[in-house]
């Protein structure tokens, strides 16, 4: 029994080779979604144990947030900018809810079902959202869930226009660029509570700010935001 198991992943890794998002090696374990190499190679930050890490600073003197943090930082050329490329446009929604249960375990020690009510990911404008089949950001919530038990829900906060790109913007044009783009739905669901927001990656923390400040005008009692990676 064990031999045609054996036999049967064998043929299967033959004719459909799973192949490491990171480096694109070969991986030989159909289980697994990324190699040892490109997993010790991810460069973690540490930010959600440091007070006033460099996330934080990029809500100082805007909205009042009670946590900021990235897991990882994003380098041009490295396995995760791969891997991060592989869930947004490579239909690969596991590796997406891989990645947030990384998060989830990096986060154990700061947010639990006790400290955080709900988690909410950063919204895609509903045309993209359906041409990728999905938001990444949901992904990472469901990955994050599955390890810390917060619950968390899509249909909050809506963005209801696809802005002009960012990449070639200046820090100041980013934030006007996002003004007025969020609509928040079912307000009585964040009242009163702490809200999670969760980002794949943040660069100037505008869009987030946007959403954070809605968030805290419909009285939820405190906002924290964590992303998968940061720019910084």
């Amino acid at each position: 029994m064990a031999l045609a198991t054996d036999l049967k992943e064998a043929l299967l890794h033959l004719f459909f080779p799973q192949i490491c998002p990171g480096c694109q090696s070969d991986l030989v374990n159909h289980q697994q979604l990324i190699c040892a190499d490109c997993m010790q190679s991810l460069p973690c930050t540490g930010f959600q144990e440091m007070a006033g890490n460099p996330v934080e600073k990029l809500f100082w003197g805007r909205s009042v947030i009670q946590h900021a943090s990235s897991i990882f930082y994003f380098i041009p050329g490295t396995p995760l900018q791969q891997i991060i490329h592989h869930i947004k446009y490579k239909n690969n929604a596991m590796l997406g809810i891989y990645m947030g249960s990384i998060m989830g375990t990096a986060l154990k020690n700061i947010f639990s079902p006790t400290t955080i009510d709900l988690m909410i990911p950063m919204p895609l404008h509903p045309i993209k959202e359906n041409r990728r089949g999905y938001n990444q950001a949901s992904l990472l919530c469901e990955g994050i869930s599955d390890v810390l038990h917060i619950p968390y829900r899509n249909d909050v906060l809506i963005r209801q226009f696809n802005t002009a790109t960012q990449t070639k913007k200046s820090r100041i044009a980013r934030w006007e660029n996002v003004a007025d783009v969020f609509e928040l739905h079912k307000t009585s669901s964040i009242q009163h509570k702490h809200i999670l927001l969760i980002d794949d990656v943040i660069t100037t923390g505008a869009s987030t700010d946007a959403c954070a400040e809605m968030l805290l005008k419909k009285e939820a009692a405190s906002v924290s935001i964590c992303s998968l990676a940061c720019t910084m």
